[in-house]
């Protein structure tokens, strides 16, 4: 058996056992756009996978491709990836033997690589070249899942106060269950969310999608006062730590604190659900002058691509600042690559 033949076995093996592949992600410090669930969920909505895996000495190299095409021809995208066991140069080289075997076969131009940590970029034959602008968020806010006491000292004194402050005025969180009821309510505040921060959402089924495949790792937790749901998240845990995917707010009820309110109570249902630390997913690429706005009186909302808002509520919470490697891409056709690049519109994996 050759090297290539041996490779898509272990990756035929791998790829028709969804725990074993998420367990090997997990066991190599992968991230959660590399599970096997992340995979199914994207084939979902319009995406096709290929997982790919050979074993070297320091462990299992393993990439999943999210990929599309159009007219005969293929782009690729590895989120966050490839999983990489520490240190293997054999492992890295193999693992993109069996990349480029795939890629020959899909007549793909490229594929996008958007790596979770550094890359070996040397000494191993692989030759990647800088890739477009970022198409996950280049940095996000990684916050330590402390006990509650610990979770509430780290933060900044203002976030601790709007905690603080939502439970005086009555406000209460609940774990929901994912009905089409509840994700049907956390979409219309999605949709009122959207609408005052200008930014675009998925149809109401891809959340119900997430929350179905992802299951009891899953969370949808609302915020509720007098009865009214005002505030909700979506969150996941895969193996030792949690993202905080979605969030959603009432326009009409944002001065009781109710988001802050929700996302500590995330915290601590990740916390016991094994997490060690929470990501909130993205934050600007470059800090803000400023988060004051125009009117002087109060931080800045939200709106397009200003991220201020964002970037004060996530960094408040006491979490440290995590920049990702730049994109790569492992060019097949250069010139069409970038042409092909125009005609499709990859977007966001979140």
């Amino acid at each position: 058996m050759t090297r290539v033949e041996e490779t898509q076995a272990n990756a035929a093996v791998l790829a028709a056992n969804p725990a074993a592949w998420d367990a090997m992600v997990i066991g190599q410090g992968g991230h959660l756009l590399q599970s096997w669930r992340w995979g199914a969920f994207k084939e979902r909505f319009g995406w096709r996978v290929a997982r790919i895996a050979v074993h070297g000495e320091g462990g299992t190299a393993l990439a999943q491709v999210l990929y599309r095409s159009k007219a005969g021809v293929t782009i690729g995208y590895i989120p966050r990836g490839p999983v990489l066991p520490l240190d293997d140069a054999e492992a890295y080289a193999s693992l993109w033997a069996g990349i480029d075997e795939w890629a020959r076969r899909q007549r793909a131009l490229t594929i996008i690589v958007e790596p979770n940590g550094e890359l070996l970029t040397s000494g191993n034959g692989v030759v990647l070249m800088p890739g477009p602008e970022p198409i996950q968020p280049s940095r996000t806010v990684k916050t330590p899942l402390r006990d509650d006491d610990g979770l509430l000292a780290q933060m900044h004194a203002k976030t601790r106060y709007n905690v603080r402050m939502a439970k005086r005025r009555g406000v209460t969180c609940r774990i929901a269950d994912k009905t089409d009821d509840a994700v049907d309510v956390f979409y219309g505040l999605l949709q009122d969310t959207a609408s005052r921060n200008a930014f675009v959402v998925h149809e109401a089924d891809y959340y119900r999608e997430f929350l179905r495949l992802f299951g009891d790792d899953a969370l949808l937790i609302f915020a509720e006062i007098d009865d009214r749901i005002v505030a909700g998240a979506i969150a996941v845990v895969f193996g030792d730590e949690a993202i905080y995917m979605y969030g959603a707010s009432s326009t009409k009820d944002r001065a009781h604190g109710a988001g802050f309110l929700v996302q500590y109570e995330a915290m601590r249902w990740a916390r016991e659900r094994g997490a060690v630390r929470y990501d909130m997913w993205g934050i600007p690429e470059y800090d803000p002058e400023s988060s004051v706005a125009e009117s002087g009186d109060r931080l800045a909302s939200s709106h397009g691509g200003d991220w201020r808002g964002i970037y004060e509520f996530k960094t408040r919470f006491g979490g440290e600042i995590v920049r990702y490697p730049r994109p790569l891409e492992r060019q097949y056709h250069p010139l069409l690559a970038f042409l092909a690049r125009r005609f499709y519109r990859l977007g966001g994996s979140g």
